[in-house]
């Protein structure tokens, strides 16, 4: 059977797939500065794992058991001189399981998912460099990175700039960045020889943003971003059943562009003693998803070096204009896809992260539940896509300053 190692849920390949490109939407307010004269090292192990999908969604073909990953991360932050800042990120991930194959009617005609064996087993490692230029008021930021596994590669680099206003209370940023994707299936053509060889595919990512110190207590920022795709970027390990047109793979349109405006507001509170936080996201694109991303918590930290940090974050989004969990015909522009992550769906994520502080050193400990459901979604949902993932993610880090 087919196999999708790509086939992650939208927290994850944010947390993992690009972790070191280009600043961009989710960056927190950043001043234009002379960096710390203290280099640093921080690393993290993470343990992510999925639900197995549930009988009533299972069509007995496949495993049910879904996604294990382990990933373990490296930063090192190292002050060349007074005006320039080097950071190194590193990350080698491992993953097994089985994935989402294509979605069919049972005997009532309502969905329920086909699984690959359980057979997945990969290993991918991601690196980047970015330097922190500081001049003045102005702070400028060229990245440049990779990304390596068995059928995927990548390199990506940008540059973004950061001016501080006369007041110092105002930062503008700025930023551009490029990745250059190759997708070769590795297994064996025999058993699904409709599938491509080689197929490559292209991103640029522009962004503008403005953060505001607006008392000692409250600081705003608010973000645009444009991202344009273009290339393969249909899903070659999948397929999709059509009783119309036997045989039918995943086939997506050859571009894709995307908006984002984003607004955070961080305000300490002395009524709880604490940091609030409250993030929100308007996503866009011209495949007709739209998504809203709400994210609220608090830090707290005690004298004794102790911190805790509690956070939720809601999702919602419609689904794509040409998804179907199946389909009865043909369509006259040829596209097809039954991937949960363009169905329209809401989820709930609930975090957890405490840590403690000695000397130089932090240890910290997090911990997170991500369930997505239909009854989630702002919209109405007839149909649920049987394929919808709940994950647990676990992360130990520690970090260190060289004083």
């Amino acid at each position: 059977m087919a196999s999708n190692k790509h086939n992650l849920s939208p927290t994850v390949a944010a947390l993992y797939s690009a972790a070191f490109a280009l600043p961009a939407y989710n960056k927190t307010v950043e001043a234009a500065g002379a960096p710390d004269n203290a280099p640093s090292v921080s690393a993290r192990i993470s343990k992510y794992d999925e639900d197995r999908l549930s009988s009533s969604n299972f069509s007995g073909l496949g495993d049910q058991e879904r996604y294990d990953i382990e990933v373990g991360q490296v930063s090192v932050v190292y002050p060349i001189n007074d005006t320039v800042q080097l950071t190194v990120d590193s990350a080698y991930e491992t993953m097994s399981g089985a994935s989402p194959w294509f979605v069919q009617p049972n005997a009532n005609g309502d969905p329920e998912q086909v699984m690959s064996g359980a057979t997945i087993d990969d290993s991918r490692f991601d690196a980047s460099a970015k330097l922190d230029i500081y001049k003045g008021k102005y702070t400028i930021s060229p990245s440049i990175g990779f990304s390596k596994e068995k059928d995927y590669q990548a390199v990506f680099g940008g540059v973004s700039v950061a001016r501080e206003l006369a007041n110092k209370s105002t930062t503008l940023r700025a930023g551009i960045s490029a990745s250059f994707d190759e997708v070769e299936p590795t297994d064996d053509p025999a058993i699904d020889p409709g599938r491509i060889d080689k197929e490559d595919k292209e991103n640029v990512t522009g962004f503008i943003g403005i953060g505001q110190v607006i008392n000692k207590n409250t600081v705003v920022q608010s973000t645009l971003t444009l991202s344009h795709y273009s290339g393969f970027l249909s899903d070659p390990y999948k397929l999709v059943f059509n009783s119309a047109l036997p045989g039918i793979r995943d086939n997506r349109p050859d571009d894709r562009t995307q908006y984002m405006w984003s607004a955070q507001l961080r305000r300490w509170s002395e009524m709880f003693g604490a940091a609030l936080h409250a993030d929100y996201r308007f996503y866009y694109d011209d495949w007709n998803i739209r998504s809203h991303t709400l994210d609220v918590g608090f830090l707290k930290h005690t004298e004794a070096g102790w911190s805790f940090e509690y956070s939720m974050r809601y999702y919602s989004q419609t689904q794509a204009d040409f998804y179907e969990p199946f389909y009865q015909a043909v369509r006259s522009d040829g596209y097809y896809s039954s991937d949960y992550r363009l169905s329209p769906y809401g989820a709930l994520s609930f975090r957890v992260k405490v840590a403690e502080t000695i000397n130089d050193w932090t240890v910290s400990l997090s911990a997170e539940r991500y369930i997505s459901d239909k009854s989630y979604s702002l919209q109405s949902v007839d149909v649920e896509n049987p394929g919808l993932v709940d994950f647990t993610l676990f992360t130990f880090g520690v970090d260190y300053t060289f004083n």
